[in-house]
């Protein structure tokens, strides 16, 4: 049997850092987690305020992989709910459902508009046919390529400049073919006559099941908490992490600082969930320089979320719904009642609304009863909610909420987990620590498999694409 590491410390104590704990602390190991907040759970943690439950914005669970769906039925057994979690687009001053099937994205606009954009989406569709565009790379390039300019201008590329706070031009192509669940033109004939698409896209809720756990997402990294604490593990609040030290391709130990004392810890293994590029940033190991130059340039997008308790038992008529224009500052609003009931107090709803945002912008530093007025503004506007509705507000904010997928990133983390992978102690995972648009799911998927290559790493290293879901390969 392939020797288990005796000090291990996992960097972060989100979802994948805990789920790789657990995973040691059932075998018996002693691990130790360092977590540099003063809650457990990154971003899939569910706090409370008063009697409502939330989670840092929604959380549907649609794993692929049935060993996932597996373990968190084990875990949660009838806590772990199905749901439909429809979502509608506020587009044009309407509600529109999402995603935009067979002919309805065209249905959404004023009678002068179908004709120009019906057009130039054939004629975008004609040339993908006789020729493979020469310009592809981009968010704006992939779109314009298969649904036209008239499309992209009136609706894909504002939002995705609103959701990513870059020009579009600049976006990768990678968000498009990720997130854009119509891929062909086969595929929107079989919507118009209402048959099932060729192609499963992750982003189409209508083609998986999805789950949420009853009292919130922060079930399930609550249970992995007290499953390492309980079998001997530790998991330290409020550390930062100073250095990363060691040599000969190896870490060696970790030096933090913890209220204000520098401590310093050995470990034969590190997993580390932190945001990539501080990680490299803190490695005192033989770095090339063109890993660091390639860490440097990888980013983050932060967020803002306010979230209002109302009196009134049914505030949206859909779980999300996404806010197209860039004229409005928030992006996306989720009802936490119908996610689920047992997250609000009886006969009331809450919601929790996201201003995409960049640390130290205009929305970052606005106050709470700024954020409040302003999408208190918007909803009075257009009669979706009303003050005197809402009983209270408050809000959360987030250094790293999802990474920012410029042009070349494929290129930058490839350079990055190429490094990575000569080190013969470090495995590196998770939304932030590997760089990449991950779900709970996801993450765990991560944990798991990270745990698994123990038994090989020494004899082969590690391959970072098998810790990838596949439908997040690039």
């Amino acid at each position: 049997m392939t020797r288990l590491p005796e000090t291990p410390v996992v960097i972060g104590a989100g979802p994948a850092g805990l789920c790789v704990a657990w995973n040691l602390a059932i075998d018996g190991v002693q691990v130790q987690v360092l977590e540099k907040t003063n809650e457990v759970g990154g971003l899939a943690l569910t706090f409370q305020d008063g009697e409502y439950l939330f989670d840092l914005g929604p959380h549907n669970i649609h794993t692929v992989y049935r060993d996932i769906y597996t373990f968190l039925r084990k875990i949660l057994g009838e806590d772990l709910c199905q749901h439909y979690p429809e979502i509608k687009i506020f587009f044009r001053d309407r509600f529109v459902s999402y995603p935009l099937k067979g002919i309805r994205v065209f249905t959404t606009l004023p009678l002068w508009t179908i004709i120009p954009a019906g057009l130039s989406f054939l004629w975008a569709r004609f040339k993908m046919f006789i020729r493979n565009p020469q310009n592809d790379d981009s968010f704006e390039s992939w779109i314009k390529n298969r649904f036209g300019n008239v499309l992209y201008n009136i609706y894909f590329g504002p939002y995705a400049e609103k959701a990513w706070k870059i020009n579009a031009s600049g976006i990768s192509s990678y968000v498009a073919e990720k997130r854009v669940p119509i891929l062909s033109l086969t595929d929107y004939i079989r919507r118009l006559f209402k048959n099932p698409p060729k192609h499963f896209h992750s982003e189409d809720w209508t083609s998986i099941n999805n789950y949420y756990p009853r009292k919130g997402v922060g079930q399930i990294t609550n249970y992995l908490a007290k499953g390492i604490i309980g079998n001997n593990g530790s998991i330290e609040k409020n550390v930062e992490i100073l250095s990363i030290d060691g040599g000969d391709r190896r870490v060696e130990s970790i030096r933090y600082i913890q209220e204000g004392k520098i401590s310093t810890i050995q470990t034969d293994f590190l997993f580390n969930t932190m945001p990539l590029n501080d990680f490299i940033k803190i490695l005192n190991l033989d770095v090339p320089e063109k890993v660091r130059k390639a860490a440097s340039g990888l980013d983050y997008c932060s967020e803002t979320l306010l979230y209002l308790k109302t009196s009134c038992s049914k505030t949206f008529d859909t779980p999300l719904t996404y806010f197209s224009s860039p004229k409005i500052k928030f992006n996306r609003v989720y009802d936490v009642r119908l996610f689920s009931h047992d997250c609000v107090p009886s006969g009331k709803s809450a919601l929790c609304v996201e201003y995409t945002c960049n640390v130290g912008d205009e929305v970052w530093g606005a106050s709470p009863d700024e954020l409040f007025e302003y999408a208190m503004t918007v909803f009075e506007t257009h009669g979706m909610l009303f003050r005197k509705d809402v009983d209270g507000y408050l809000v959360r904010r987030i250094t790293h909420a999802y990474p920012r997928f410029r042009i070349g990133f494929e290129k930058k983390l490839e350079t990055i987990l190429d490094y990575l992978s000569t080190l013969e102690n470090v495995v590196t995972l998770g939304r932030q620590g590997l760089f990449c648009y991950a779900n709970v799911d996801d993450v765990l998927y991560m944990g798991f498999r990270a745990t698994e290559t123990l038994h090989t790493l020494r004899k082969k290293g590690i391959d970072y694409s098998s810790l990838f879901p596949r439908h997040m390969a690039f």
